[in-house]
């Protein structure tokens, strides 16, 4: 009896795949024909059924058709915000981003303004590094998603105050500022494994200046105490103490207040300036050199010399 091969089952997923691509092989180009070619709102209307079917490349068809040939439809503006949003569910978040922004771009007081500049903030935060046993943990990786998430979150507060979203948005602003804070500290332990004194202590600083309110403000006063001990080992005792000075003021009840003070009195002073020198009284000029008296000039050769003349004596 002969034995059937099994087949791999990442060939039965790429089999499958194929079959679901040909399936929905649909050319997005063709136009649209009965009443929906006519009418902005059944071709809406059509869209939205195609896409509750998930019938996404049918669904973009439609959309597509009410934006460009009813641009001044009501249903174009919410055609290009379904658009969006079927990228946002195919997980393409990029896209997603991009299609929200161009919405509140194109639209800023449409009733769905709010949603879509909310919608921008979390797609990037979906698009975030993830977390995976076989990989590094996601905050060792790029935050550059996290960034934009956070940026696009907070100008969402700022112009949108009172949608319905904000609270959510504030959650999510929170967990983007964990996420980075964490990342922060990731780097800063990394320069310091490697004894890079100088790039250590500006990591924590950042930390201490940009995310100190977190934990209740614990991270300020820790992220301080870090930055005065490598500023310690970088040699540097102008910022040791600068940095001693401000964990002992911004955070009185960090664990290591008493410590700060100790090594305050361990910092040797720094000398003081030398006076500067009071310029004294002008000196007079001195005169100039008098002019040497002219050499006697020699008789000639062939005459002898004449004898010193005898001074007159006066008369008696």
């Amino acid at each position: 009896m002969m034995k059937t091969s099994k087949i791999p089952g990442f060939l039965v997923a790429l089999l499958l795949a194929a079959c679901a691509g040909n399936k929905d092989a649909i050319d997005i180009t063709k136009p649209v024909t009965g009443e929906a070619a006519t009418n902005a709102l059944r071709a809406y209307q059509k869209g939205l059924e195609e896409r509750k079917s998930q019938n996404f490349l049918e669904a973009t068809r439609f959309f597509e058709w009410v934006r460009n040939n009813f641009p001044y439809s009501q249903y174009a503006a919410l055609s290009e915000l379904a658009l969006a949003d079927m990228a946002f569910d195919r997980d393409d978040f990029a896209a997603a981003a991009a299609g929200y922004q161009d919405f509140v771009k194109s639209h800023p007081s449409h009733p769905k303004a709010d949603y879509a500049s909310f919608r921008v903030g979390l797609a990037y935060y979906q698009d975030k590094p993830s977390d995976w046993f076989l990989l590094p943990p996601s905050y060792e990786k790029d935050q550059a998603p996290i960034r934009s998430a956070l940026d696009a979150f907070q100008r969402f507060t700022l112009a949108y105050p009172k949608s319905e979203l904000v609270t959510r948005a504030r959650d999510l602003i929170a967990g983007c500022r964990e996420r980075l804070a964490q990342h922060e500290r990731y780097v800063a332990e990394f320069y310091t494994k490697r004894k890079g004194w100088r790039g250590a202590a500006g990591r924590w600083m950042v930390l201490a200046d940009t995310y100190g309110d977190l934990q209740g403000g614990k991270t300020r006063g820790e992220s301080l105490w870090r930055a005065a001990q490598a500023w310690r080992n970088a040699s540097d005792a102008a910022n040791e103490k600068a940095t001693l000075e401000r964990l002992i003021q911004e955070a009185p009840d960090s664990p290591h207040r008493r410590d700060a003070e100790q090594m305050l009195k361990e910092i040797p002073p720094a000398p003081a300036p030398a006076p500067a020198q009071t310029p004294g009284p002008a000196r007079p000029a001195s005169p100039p050199p008098s002019a040497p008296a002219p050499a006697e000039k020699p008789p000639p050769a062939d005459q002898p010399p004449q004898p010193t003349p005898k001074p007159e004596q006066p008369n008696r």
